[in-house]
């Protein structure tokens, strides 16, 4: 195949010979109008910016659009218009997307229906959003929209696109936009991600609308292992030789709309087949396949019908919690869910639980501790059935003996990497504290919801405050953050819950008694004890601050116990430890 792209701003005339041997000719065109004909006149076809036409000896030429992104989109359209006509599902609206996927960058095309809420019938869609990048806008005939941007300040910015036909009130404006993903939001809604967790890479797309039917098709690069899906796969093939993977999903009525695919990638970075985690292939721990079995037990018995109403552990309300919208049962609903149920959400609340209980499977939980205190939050990983994702992370509460159910959490992408055991030897010998274990979060039934909430949570004491309570501490890895070395990422070491508080703690060396000064840097607010005794508080809501909180203390001679509680009021929590000599102010640049 050959093809030539001509940059033209007047009308032109390409012909080519109708011979047998003849191969066929694609012609692009960037700018401009051409005009397309045989030879022999028999057929002609005019070619707008942004399409190209197909001249093939002895057939009628033919135009498509110069993308092969949007002719993949307009392929899936058709799935979608058959979907509507066979009228099973209620679709609200929808959304295709076909992703060429490459490790440095993730460019796709996006179909959106978007209505036309004017009063009067107009050729001009407005809407504002984050900024969409170099971003190309086709209609369903392929042809290239004109767009214009406006700065909104606060990077907010106003793009109105125009098509060649005018849209009714009420109707839809039916585009496809074309635009690099990479710090990219798509209009009307969603931002894309891929992050990497061991050897697996994880690629997310994810939408907060209801009764959408959604197509989403991923390119892949050429030597990706395709692992897992959370959603059905429609079809698998290859373009160009890198394979790719068509899902299909429908949000139904509670925006179920996240879609991942999991991959590995030899020529990417060394993985085969043989760096599968073990759980796809059976190697899960016992305490997860003795859970998995008794999830899978009790769901039966639930659904045929059988009572259940068990709070004694974070697995038992969880099931308790599905049995009451299997079973349409509200006080159930209202006993085993942590925040008051208002009476007009009772129904809602069942028929969500309903919902979930039919979509999801027991993937993993940690061993949860018999008597955390009141306010501790346990994870249980949820899985898509017929996939390993752990796509849901589900909150269970302890409350005075207790186990309730809260909100969920969806896989959210890893925003960093671990420091390397040459970063953490080189933020040692600055000072910075490295060995970190981690227990939370904490929150408060009826607290921490409201707005700044989290500062009454300062002076509520929790699990590791308080004697003769199981606190379930873990090992954290430390990771760079701006210009500090090493820093305690709270909400990717845990479940991220805004309004709530998470203690860490570490020990500190000391060869003899003497005067020493921590500087402590908090996303939010933090109260800190050394050895037993409350040594700083500060209730306060911020980011991690230019210059920290100083602490002057004495050390006693061997090992001093420092413990931090630090608050979340929203979009998520860190903290940062640098111990310094007492005679030392703190550096302009605290990484040096």
């Amino acid at each position: 195949m050959k093809t030539r792209s001509l940059i033209l701003c007047a009308v032109a005339v390409v012909a080519t010979q109708t011979i047998t041997f003849a191969k066929k000719t694609e012609v692009a065109v960037r700018k401009g109008e051409v005009r397309a004909e045989t030879k022999t006149g028999a057929a002609s076809v005019d070619v707008g910016a942004g399409r190209k036409v197909v001249l093939t000896p002895g057939q009628k030429p033919a135009v498509s659009v110069d993308n092969p992104l949007v002719d993949d989109a307009l392929e899936l359209y058709k799935l979608v218009e058959a979907e509507k006509a066979h009228g099973e599902l209620r679709i609200d609206s929808v959304l295709i997307m076909v992703a060429r996927v490459d490790w440095e960058e993730v460019t796709a095309a996006f179909y959106f229906e978007v209505p036309n809420r004017m009063p009067e019938a107009t050729n001009v869609l407005t809407v504002s959003g984050s900024p969409l990048g170099d971003i190309k806008v086709y209609d369903l005939s392929g042809n290239l929209c004109k767009v214009e941007e406006k700065s909104l300040g606060n990077f907010t910015f106003a793009y109105s696109v125009h098509f060649s036909e005018q849209v009714q009130p009420g109707e839809h404006f039916k585009l496809i936009g074309v635009t690099s993903l990479d710090d990219t939001a798509i209009f009307p809604g969603g931002e894309p991600s891929a992050w990497k967790e061991g050897p697996l890479v994880y690629f997310m797309t994810s939408t907060t609308v209801r009764n959408a039917l959604q197509y989403r098709r991923f390119i892949l690069p050429e030597s990706a292992i395709l692992v897992d899906t959370n959603h059905e796969i429609v079809a698998t093939d290859a373009v160009g030789g890198r394979p790719a993977v068509t899902l299909r999903s429908y949000t139904g009525p509670y925006s179920d709309a996240m879609c991942i695919v999991a991959l590995l990638d030899p020529a990417e970075d060394g993985t085969t087949l043989a760096d599968l985690p073990g759980k796809y292939y059976g190697l899960r721990s016992k305490l997860d396949r003795e859970n998995s079995e008794l999830y899978q037990r009790e769901m039966h018995k639930i659904r045929a019908g059988m009572n259940f109403a068990d709070q004694s552990t974070p697995l038992a309300a969880l099931l308790t919690g599905f049995a009451s919208g299997i079973n349409e049962n509200a006080d159930l609903d209202r006993a085993v869910s942590l925040m008051t149920i208002e009476p007009d959400e009772i129904q809602r609340s069942m028929e969500s639980s309903k919902y979930w209980a039919d979509q999801v499977d027991f993937l993993s939980t940690p061993q949860w501790p018999d008597n955390p205190g009141n306010g501790y939050v346990h994870p249980i990983y949820l899985c898509r059935k017929g996939s390993l994702i752990d796509e849901i992370a589900q909150r269970m509460v302890h409350e005075d003996g207790k186990w309730y159910s809260h909100h969920g959490n969806f896989k959210q992408a890893a925003d960093s990497e671990p420091a390397t055991s040459e970063d953490i030897a080189a933020a040692k010998a600055k000072g910075y504290l490295c060995d970190w274990e981690i227990a939370g979060p904490y929150i408060r039934r009826g607290k921490g919801i409201k707005d700044k909430n989290h500062k009454e949570l300062f002076d509520i004491p929790f699990g590791p405050e308080l004697p003769d309570v199981d606190v379930p501490w873990q090992s954290v890895e430390v990771e760079p953050y701006e210009q500090h070395p090493a820093s305690v990422n709270i909400s990717s070491a845990l479940l991220r819950i805004d309004q709530s508080v998470t203690y860490l703690r570490t020990e500190i060396i000391s060869d003899a008694q003497k005067p020493a000064r921590l500087e402590i840097y908090t996303d939010d607010g933090v109260k800190a004890w050394l050895n037993g005794k409350i040594i700083h508080e500060n209730n306060i809501s911020r980011g991690i601050p230019e210059q920290p909180d100083t602490v002057d203390v004495t050390l006693k001679e061997g090992v001093n116990h420092l413990m931090l509680k630090v608050t979340e009021y929203v979009m998520g929590s860190r903290a940062i430890v640098r111990l310094r000599p007492a005679s030392s102010a703190a550096d302009p640049m605290p990484g040096t």
